[in-house]
């Protein structure tokens, strides 16, 4: 009988179930069967009915952020809510809307999910501008017990500084030249719900002083009153600063900081979740157009290429951008490399077609490319002279890497200064050398594989490949 039962449910789970109900009022050895079945996909729901015994359902669960136990007999309204929202945590850990199948992203969603319903009160999230942390916010609440409740979110970098106090903490009436009546701040409207605090680290050191009252008495204290107001809530910040570096410059509380971070979560940047983007080019140009009347074709192989070799400085958020405009102003065909240059910040190198000399005026297009080409010459030169002078016996010490701007100076200028800083320093052997060098000692190294000799430098397979052919070693 257990065996017939399980061989039934083994098909139904490989097919993708959107929800398994499970009664543990099966016998014992048919519900073990039935839980070990489910345990084989991690991403369906499961819904326990249990009959009360203690610690049956211990010895049969996967652990995991999709479990529900539901105690029976309960109303046919609390079950038809519970399997509700079992599916929904379903639909969201399968990216519905943190859109990505990398192992980074799933980990994120699992993360959100085992969190938001803790009685944790605060929680920051780290990461790159444009990653999407108010996203994770607002999935936090979501999933929470205060879901019912207000989401309040302030952006502490976009309110003058002596603007965001009031904003948070409300004010009374005549507490300044415009405050004409009493206002409750942004932590009263939020009562019984959740706050999103983004971009913490650039809130003024009064302010963190008047926050830090808030997270450990649980009270505000308008501007200009006295009388100190109850509030429950959950506090979430972020910032894409460093607030270990902001605390040893005296720029950000030490006692604030770790109240911040009880629960700290970081959301990769998309150039280390690249398989991630055909996903969210599909994703957003659903979005835009959901009944497909667009111009949007798609893209073609290389300027695909060209999208999964981009670093996405400005992330999804320079993605969405992306796909926004091409939506609606792309050409009708397939997206070709040429499409992409003039929307992305700094175009792979490789890719791109530098324009032929003549006695006429340049484009600004074309300086810019020629600028974008000599400043990633730059970097990689010296790079690859750091990491050289890393690796080689008796070499001096590595020059700190840099952040280069874009010049401002005439090309030849830049030239000049870059052959004055190559004279500053005397090498054994030439830079070409040493370059050389590393390369066949990388690879060598890693059995010939060169997309790990290129981690190993710390410069780009493309950077490679040309390098080799470059010098012949290909």
């Amino acid at each position: 009988m257990v065996a017939a039962a399980a061989a039934a449910v083994r098909p139904l789970v490989g097919r993708g179930l959107d929800l398994v109900l499970l009664d543990l009022a099966l016998p014992v050895p048919l519900a073990q069967e039935a839980a070990a079945v489910v345990a084989e996909s991690a991403e369906t729901p499961v819904l326990v009915l249990d009959d009360g015994v203690e610690g049956r359902w211990r010895t049969l669960a996967r652990g995991e952020p999709l479990e529900a136990v539901l105690e029976v007999p309960c109303p046919s309204a609390h079950l038809r809510r519970a399997i509700a929202a079992a599916l929904e945590r379903g639909a969201f850990l399968r990216g519905d809307q943190l859109v990505g199948r990398s192992a980074a992203m799933r980990q994120l969603r699992e993360q959100i999910l085992l969190i938001a319903p803790t009685p944790v009160s605060t929680v920051l999230i780290t990461g790159e501008s444009g990653v999407g942390k108010d996203v994770v916010a607002q999935s936090l609440h979501r999933f929470s017990d205060r879901r019912d409740h207000p989401f309040r979110a302030i952006n502490c970098a976009a309110i003058p500084e002596n603007l965001l106090e009031s904003e948070l903490f409300g004010h009374e009436r005549g507490a300044f030249t415009d405050a004409k009546a009493q206002r409750a701040g942004v932590f009263e409207q939020a009562n019984g719900g959740t706050v999103f605090l983004d971009e913490i680290g650039e809130m003024s050191l009064l302010a963190q002083v008047r926050l830090l009252r808030v997270l450990e008495q649980r009270e505000v204290t308008r501007v200009g009153g006295s009388s100190a107001i109850a509030v429950d809530l959950r506090v979430v910040s972020s910032t894409n600063r460093d607030l270990q570096l902001a605390v040893s410059r005296r720029e950000f509380r030490l006692d604030l900081y770790h109240r911040l971070r009880v629960v700290s979560l970081e959301v990769p940047p998309l150039r280390q979740r690249s398989e991630d983007i055909p996903l969210l080019v599909a994703h957003f140009a659903a979005q835009f157009s959901p009944e497909g009347a667009h111009r949007f074709e798609g893209f073609g192989d290389a300027a695909m290429a060209v999208m999964l070799d981009y670093a996405w400085p400005g992330n999804v958020r320079e993605l969405r951008n992306l796909i926004e405009h091409l939506v609606f102003l792309g050409p009708r065909r397939p997206i070709e490399p040429r499409d992409l240059y003039p929307h992305l910040e700094r175009p792979p190198l490789a890719e791109r077609q530098l324009p032929a000399v003549s006695h006429r005026s340049g484009d600004p297009s074309e300086r810019e490319l020629i600028y974008f080409a000599l400043l990633d010459l730059k970097r990689e030169m010296a790079e690859l002279r750091r990491l050289v002078e890393q690796r080689l016996p008796g070499a001096g010490p590595a020059p700190p890497t840099a952040v280069y701007p874009l010049p401002v100076m005439p090309v030849e200028a830049d030239l000049a200064e870059r052959a004055d800083d190559a004279t500053a320093v005397e090498p054994v052997r030439t830079l070409r050398d040493l370059e050389r060098e590393a390369m066949t000692q990388a690879l060598a190294r890693v059995g010939g594989n060169r997309k790990q000799a290129a981690q190993l430098l710390g410069i780009s397979t493309r950077t490679l490949y040309r390098k080799l052919d470059e010098y012949g070693l290909r």
